[in-house]
């Protein structure tokens, strides 16, 4: 076979229908060995016109009892084996902590019998090609800070992943906290550099918000329904970071907490999708620029035909509501929004095409949204190879 052309020994190249044909038998995993053999056949993958028809990754949820270091898949194809998301390829840590994951790479914090108070120690796996990568350790403050670890990856802009260990300062009166400094982590040459330019009070806070890396930007949810940009920080020079916010219904207070919404991307255009104010309808912005742009309603969602009710908040008798449901994760791509619905205590998929949901599993946890990328780890690079290419 002419590896370049995608010929199949005859010596005559094969139709692009017939290729695809082929192509499209394929599982997800053997396809993508597949393109590494031809150029020809890598070209489908981005072309438009084909994408829909080949392979795609079988996507699901890691979670983590929280009395086990087992981690566990809830998987949208449960008959679906082809790769080791238990990570029993690791080291054999004391314990094993599910932290984040971003575009088929995971990350972990582990501790070890050494392991000091002082110091995190973080692991940076791929479950599909089994490779993983222990970060050096990052120092952490003695008391009165907490921390919040982001994994950001996107293949197409980099092969590279960043892990950014935010440091936030509570102030347990005013109940407000404002990050103090950023360990920026970079796999390009290994090591952490430390962004330590912030607005003392700045009242920004991350912690279990959701994360979209684009273009070469980090884009943060903060809790006070705005989005923290940091752009530049694969130079390891000092980053950049602004603010704008985000669209839609803003909750006044942390009685509505409940209607927050969802940060995500299609199509390498950031959206965001929120609940309305009755809980009723799902409402998807998009926005058409940053740092100056405007937000733009694309579509309402209806929750109503979805569960089959009209009634979605419950008032409790301290004053503050609940939702029946919470946004857990997005794949616009795949036109799926996944929740969890807290009276039947399930994960939920809605497909935005069909308007219906969809059980992926029983219970309650902390679900990380993952999908399988058979990229391999690139190598180190030299301070010499740095000078000569940029992201």
């Amino acid at each position: 076979m002419d590896a370049d052309s995608g010929d199949f020994g005859s010596g005559n190249k094969l139709p692009d229908d017939l290729t695809l044909d082929v192509l499209s038998r394929l599982p997800y995993k053997s396809f993508c060995r597949a393109k590494c053999t031809c150029t020809g056949w890598l070209s489908f993958s981005s072309n438009p016109h084909y994408c829909d028809k080949l392979p795609k990754p079988l996507t699901g949820f890691l979670y983590q009892k929280s009395d086990s270091s087992a981690i566990e898949v809830a998987s949208l194809c449960p008959d679906d084996r082809s790769f080791d998301t238990s990570l029993s390829f690791l080291p054999r840590y004391e314990w094993l902590e599910l932290t984040d994951s971003c575009n088929g790479l995971v990350l972990c914090k582990y501790g070890r019998n050494t392991s000091s108070p002082s110091v995190a120690n973080f692991v940076v796996c791929n479950p599909a090609t089994r490779q993983w990568m222990e970060l050096p350790e990052t120092l952490l403050e003695p008391e009165g800070h907490s921390y919040a670890t982001k994994l950001a990856f996107d293949p197409s802009w980099s092969p590279y992943f960043y892990v950014f260990n935010f440091e936030e300062k509570r102030n347990p009166v005013e109940r407000w906290a404002c990050i103090s400094k950023v360990a920026i982590f970079s796999s390009r040459n290994s090591t952490w550099f430390m962004d330590d330019k912030w607005e003392p009070s700045n009242q920004i806070s991350v912690d279990c918000q959701p994360h979209v890396l684009l273009g070469g930007k980090l884009f943060l949810q903060t809790s006070s329904c705005r989005v923290l940009v940091i752009d530049a920080f694969h130079n390891t020079e000092q980053p950049s970071h602004w603010i704008f916010d985000l669209p839609g219904y803003k909750p006044t207070s942390p009685m509505v907490d409940c209607l927050t919404g969802y940060l995500g991307h299609k199509s390498g255009v950031l959206h965001y999708v929120q609940p309305d104010t009755g809980g009723r309808t799902l409402l998807v912005w998009a926005r058409d620029g940053y740092p100056h742009g405007d937000w733009n309603l694309k579509h309402r969602l209806s929750m109503s035909d979805a569960f089959g009710q009209d009634i979605f908040l419950d008032e409790h008798f301290d004053g503050f509501l609940s939702c029946h449901y919470d946004i857990q994760s997005l794949d616009l791509e795949r036109g799926l929004v996944f929740l969890c619905h807290f009276a039947a205590e399930r994960l939920l998929s809605y497909s935005l095409s069909t308007g219906k949901l969809t059980k992926i599993r029983d219970g309650l946890r902390r679900y990380l949204y993952y999908v399988p990328n058979c990229s391999m780890f690139p190598a180190k690079e030299t301070e010499k190879d740095q000078d000569v290419s940029e992201p």
